[in-house]
């Protein structure tokens, strides 16, 4: 039996999550996880969140999903995890964003019944959610898991409660986003894990790709417009204003794929918008979304401090 499950783990490194599209997964734990090396000196005696959203970056893969949610069972055992996944695909053809990230809307609904039913006036005002205990923990990697957040915000938005917080007072870990779009770094971004012949003979495509992006949306749209843009003006709008208890900005000058100085603005406008808590711990040596390479021990201690309240 535990050669099987072994095998198992070592064929599929998310077999333990519920496939529910192709862009999305849900785990329910049964057991408590066992805790790794980088979480026995940090277990949480805080309570535990009762959702833990990840959001990847576009083209993650399994094993290295794997990690970050081995490391999350670890410090939440008892926390279920929806998984949503990021692919060049979402931002060639958008299309079929809405029917992919479809699934996760009622695991989410499931858990918060209550979401997004009651819209605020000034007679049932809800408190400032930085006085309030988080109940979602969200981890969110580059351009590609900030887009697959909006999209899953978009999906939980009912227009009879247009008001009211698509989700529940939460903490979020920005990990290598949010970013502008530059033509190299997309270009870097889509051919990510390409080589030799295949990646020779995408160039024109992609080039041709990063080429329209730049003329439909950093030209005319002047960095407005676009799903890059759309991500990023949702983390700080006035939804999220309503739900965000406190958030963690992970960066460094050593990404090539996003700018230092785009995060750091983007932090800097969620301090202009009433964000007060917005956190920046900015890692040296380490790339795009790389940075628990670095110092694992920093890392995951900040998201523990993220979701318990340490500033």
């Amino acid at each position: 039996m535990a050669s099987n499950a072994a095998t198992t783990r070592a064929a599929s490194p998310l077999a333990a999550m519920t496939k529910l599209s192709p862009s999305v997964y849900f785990y329910r734990p049964t057991t408590p996880s066992p805790a790794t090396a980088d979480t026995e000196t940090i277990s949480s005696q805080n309570p535990a969140p009762k959702l833990i959203i990840l959001a990847t970056w576009m083209g993650a893969r399994d094993p290295h999903i794997a990690k970050y949610l081995v490391q999350y069972q670890a410090l939440y055992p008892t926390a279920p995890v929806l998984l949503l996944r990021s692919e060049p695909r979402h931002f060639i053809s958008p299309r079929g964003n809405p029917r992919e990230f479809a699934p996760a809307t009622p695991v989410v609904c499931s858990i918060f019944p209550d979401l997004g039913t009651t819209p605020m006036t000034p007679a049932n005002k809800a408190p400032n959610p930085q006085q309030q205990a988080p109940q979602l923990l969200i981890h969110a990697w580059s351009n590609g898991g900030a887009a697959s957040l909006h999209h899953l915000r978009r999906a939980l938005a009912r227009p009879a409660a247009a008001t009211a917080p698509p989700l529940p007072p939460y903490t979020i870990v920005l990990d290598s986003t949010p970013g502008l779009f530059r033509y190299r770094a997309g270009y870097r971004a889509f051919s990510a894990g390409l080589t030799g012949l295949a990646k020779w003979l995408a160039a024109p495509f992609l080039h041709a790709l990063c080429a329209w992006y730049w003329l439909a949306h950093g030209l005319v749209g002047r960095g407005r417009t676009g799903p890059l843009a759309a991500a990023a003006a949702a983390l700080n709008d006035g939804a999220a204003r309503r739900s965000e208890v406190r958030r963690t900005y992970v960066y460094g000058p050593g990404d090539r794929l996003v700018h230092w100085r785009d995060v750091e603005a983007h932090a800097a406008e969620a301090d202009k918008r009433g964000f007060r808590r917005a956190r920046r711990e900015r890692f040296e040596g380490s790339e795009h979304v790389a940075h628990v390479r670095v110092d694992a021990g920093r890392y995951w201690r900040v998201a523990k401090e993220t979701w318990e309240g340490v500033d």
